[in-house]
């Protein structure tokens, strides 16, 4: 019995409003997830990736997947040289690491390609419920500093006696609003409050200085000088951001050993006692690297290289050379997947860099802080593969894209 037309049409309609109410819920949470359970974020992009798979198919539109495919074999070509380097990483997650990095970059692939095919409507729906995920976040985070983290330390099981204020679980999610900030203030922006849309990052900044979240602070600094120059030229900080990545990746070993070695600023008084601690892991990291310099210590291998007799000045160490990763993108690239893998994420960081140039000139500069601010705590803080941070970069990139796809106010 073939069923009425209208029917038909409701029973099609099901499944897009469920899209619609999950990607809804996603972009929704991001602040809150950002705030309180920043480790939530691998579940996100898993997530994203099948919504945006998932809208695409509906829309008859996955061929859009193919508009990707400069970045996407870079990408697959860097995926196939970390697989092989399982076979002689010492670490025994290296397999895992692997298929972290795989679906964060389907997340990037589906989820950039279904934002870009949004009607305006939806976009501008979806964007409002991102918004205000970030103000709640945002709120949540200052209430809870303001109150010592009452719900961090219920959530993580933080005894009161701790000081949590020194501790990762209120830095991840410093870092992870600094990132957010960005395509936040571009949809305020879109919406025709620019000054709101200047005033939230310089916000955000200020709370900063009440943190304990060093990399946070640089981060949103680095992002601001960005901003500001970019909208006098966007092309001059795009070029002197490709200039630091070029350089950064190219001479990253002989710059960490300079540091260490020859300046000794592993021990110059006028450093604070982490970053002197930062140049000593910096130095080691640099010294295996170069012991493989072509293919590296295989995917993750910093969290279980042997120490080898190294010793450190800040303590004893135990099973690992490093604590868990050398702090550094760049330096850990270089180490585990050598040259080769530097030059493939060099290539990968310049595409994306470079896209940032086929967007309207006055969204230019929200995107460019982004990568600045991204840039800058990669370089110092957490671990490139550790699967919430690539979460949170593939999160704020996402909300980029979306904020651009958002019609300007009254169109």
């Amino acid at each position: 019995m073939a069923f009425p037309l209208s029917q038909r049409d409701s029973a099609r309609g099901i499944p897009d409003a469920i899209l619609a109410g999950l990607a809804g819920i996603a972009v929704a949470a991001l602040g809150p997830l950002a705030a309180m359970a920043p480790r939530g974020l691998p579940v996100w992009a898993i997530l994203i990736a099948l919504v945006g798979l998932s809208g695409l198919a509906r829309r008859g539109a996955l061929g859009r997947l193919q508009r990707a495919m400069p970045g996407t074999a870079v990408v697959l070509a860097f995926l196939v040289l970390a697989s092989l380097s399982i076979l002689w990483s010492p670490s025994p997650r290296a397999g895992l690491t692997v298929v972290e990095i795989g679906y964060i970059g389907l997340g990037a692939l589906a989820g950039g390609a279904w934002l870009s095919s949004l009607p305006g409507v939806e976009a501008r729906r979806l964007t409002g419920l991102f918004l205000l995920g970030v103000f709640a976040g945002v709120l949540l985070f200052a209430v809870e500093a303001a109150l010592d983290f009452p719900l961090h330390r219920w959530w993580n099981h933080v005894p009161a006696g701790v000081e949590i204020a020194e501790t990762n679980v209120p830095k991840r999610t410093a870092v992870l609003l600094c990132l957010l900030v960005w395509p936040a203030a571009m949809a305020l922006d879109r919406a025709g409050r620019r000054g709101l849309a200047v005033a939230l990052p310089a916000v955000f900044a200020a709370a900063c200085l009440l943190l304990t979240s060093r990399s946070a602070m640089l981060g949103i600094a680095v992002g601001g000088v960005a901003f500001a120059l970019a909208v006098w030229s966007p092309s001059l900080v795009r070029g002197a951001l490709a200039a630091v990545l070029g350089v950064a990746f190219a001479f990253v070993l002989p710059l960490v050993l300079l540091f260490d070695r020859v300046l000794n600023l592993d021990g110059a008084d006028w450093l604070f006692r982490s970053a002197q601690h930062r140049v000593e892991i910096w130095g080691m990291a640099a010294s295996r690297a170069l012991e493989t310099p072509f293919f590296g210590q295989g995917i993750d291998a910093s969290r279980a290289l042997e120490p080898d007799g190294a010793v450190s000045r800040f303590g004893t160490l135990t099973d690992s050379l490093l604590p868990l990763h050398p702090h550094n993108a760049f330096l850990q690239v270089w180490l585990e997947l050598g040259a080769l893998g530097a030059l493939l994420a060099l290539a990968a960081a310049l595409l994306l860099l470079l896209g940032t140039g086929q967007m309207e000139r006055r969204l230019q500069p929200f995107a460019l802080a982004l990568f600045a601010s991204a840039l800058a705590m990669a370089s110092t803080a957490y671990g490139i593969w550790q699967a919430w941070w690539m979460g949170g970069m593939l999160a704020a990139g996402l909300m980029l894209r979306l904020a651009a796809r958002t019609p300007a106010g009254g169109e």
